[in-house]
């Protein structure tokens, strides 16, 4: 294992990879950890979901060498827009106690950041260059 990949990322790459980390490490507590709709809930919750987004508009910044990419932007750019679309969903469900509504469509956000985080370790990525040294 070796940092030499992250510190010679760009800025945008390294808030990326430091705010997937965050939402990695808030993802179970937010789901085990405490009582849902405690104050520490909600508090944890604007993080991780802050995080998230941060996540997704640094995603933005970052072209695409998929083949069926467009100037630079792939399918995984579509991703984001509805993974910040899916953020802005959450929140107004939350704020508005749609608890199963909240509850379905962080579930599924949490599963759609986690497959595509999967694809992070592919050979040639940067997470897979500091994991592999």
């Amino acid at each position: 294992m070796t940092l030499a990949p992250f510190y010679a990322a760009p800025l945008f790459v390294k808030l990326h990879i430091l705010a997937a980390l965050l939402v990695v490490a808030l993802t179970p507590v937010q789901f085990l950890g405490f009582s849902k709709g405690s104050p520490a809930h909600r508090t944890t919750g604007t993080l991780w979901l802050l995080a998230m987004v941060a996540v997704a508009l640094t995603s933005l910044t970052m072209t695409s060498r998929f083949h069926l990419s467009i100037g630079g932007f792939g399918p995984i750019h579509l991703l984001s827009l509805l993974t910040l679309a899916s953020c802005f969903w959450a929140w107004q469900a939350a704020r508005r106690h749609e608890i199963t509504r909240h509850r379905l469509t962080l579930v599924l956000l949490t599963l759609s950041f986690f497959v595509a985080g999967a694809f992070t370790f592919l050979p040639g990525r940067i997470m897979h260059r500091i994991i592999a040294g």
